[in-house]
């Protein structure tokens, strides 16, 4: 991107801001994992992530680490449009489990879905051992699918899983309508 992705602007504000909005109301608290993030909303938590290494697996495992509450739900700080109804849906749906977790056109997405901290160990082990891919935690934890069919109930373009993650994509979804 050229800089840091929680520095995007969606509706005028920053994305941070943007996600905390819409999600925020859903939840006792939130946590953003990173480094150097400067401004946030009101009554958010900022963590650093406890490992140097950088991935998405050691920025879920700061958010449960430094989480009250057992079950988390996870998005990405470069995803505007996740839908609360999924989030909600993804919660309920990890009952007992570990990991809920979307699965769209056949891929996990683990960047948006609920993790508990019954991970924190299976995902130090991951990173100690220089394994960083999320979905590699699936296979040491009980992990609870939602089908596509069920996400389409709650999202049904799949807009949750929309990311701008490089500027062409931001420039594509800025031009949609």
């Amino acid at each position: 991107m050229g800089f840091p992705k929680h520095r995007l602007e969606v509706g005028g504000r920053d994305i941070l801001t943007h996600l905390h909005e819409r999600l925020g109301p859903l939840f006792a608290e939130t946590v953003i994992v990173g480094r150097d993030i400067e401004a946030v909303p009101y009554g958010v938590r900022v963590v650093e992530d406890r490992f140097i290494v950088r991935s998405p697996l050691v920025g879920i495992h700061g958010g449960l680490a430094a989480s009250l509450t057992d079950l988390a739900f996870v998005v990405a700080c470069d995803m505007p449009h996740v839908d609360s109804d999924l989030a909600r849906c993804l919660l309920d749906r990890a009952n007992g489990a570990d990991v809920s977790v979307p699965v769209v056109r056949g891929f996990y997405e683990p960047l948006c879905a609920a993790y508990r901290r019954s991970c924190l160990r299976p995902i130090e082990r991951l990173i100690d051992r220089g394994t960083l891919k999320v979905t590699s935690l699936y296979e040491l934890v009980d992990v609870r699918n939602l089908r596509e069919e069920d996400v389409r109930a709650c999202d049904p373009a799949l807009r949750s899983f929309v990311n701008l993650n490089t500027l062409a994509r931001d420039a594509a979804w800025r031009r949609s309508p």
